[in-house]
């Protein structure tokens, strides 16, 4: 069986940005996560929340010729270049009830809203030292949870 060819386009740029990623949490005083990674697939599975978790995670590809657009030319030539949206997220266990059952304090809230706009931050951060220089669009960013079990939020960014 020959040895597997990497993708050349997308996958070196998301293994340097999880690296910045990773680098940009320590370096933020953040609390630590036990999961930084590449994560594959449609939708982030949350399977380390309790303990802190990021990624990044391919969530489109598609031809472009002015990039960020979409090339609608279904003539398109094999040598037109793609575009990527990417997904970079960190979620963490949100506040819950206690051991008496009562629902999380203001302070508990008020400690997990300041910590998710920390990480919204070094989300940013991290992107932004990333692709500096590069073709990069950075999108929305958008909160997740808590309903979910998992607290936290997600920024796009076109390369």
């Amino acid at each position: 069986m020959p040895d597997l060819i990497d993708d050349q386009g997308v996958w070196p740029r998301l293994i340097a940005l999880r690296d910045c990623l990773c680098e940009e949490i320590e370096k933020s005083g953040l609390p630590s996560v036990c999961y930084c990674e590449v994560m594959p697939g449609s939708i982030p599975v949350f399977d380390y929340s309790d303990d802190g978790m990021a990624w990044v995670r391919l969530g489109q590809a598609f031809p472009s010729t002015i990039f960020p657009q979409q090339s609608l030319d279904l003539r398109s030539s094999c040598t037109t270049g793609l575009a990527y949206e990417v997904e970079v997220g960190i979620v963490r266990c949100p506040p819950g009830l206690d051991h008496h059952g009562r629902p999380p304090t203001a302070e508990d809230e008020f400690e997990a809203t300041r910590i998710q706009l920390a990480d919204m931050a070094a989300m940013r951060r991290a992107i932004q030292c990333c692709f500096k220089g590069k073709d990069a669009v950075l999108g929305a960013y958008t909160p997740i949870g808590p309903d979910e079990g998992a607290l936290g939020g997600t920024w796009t960014v076109s390369i």
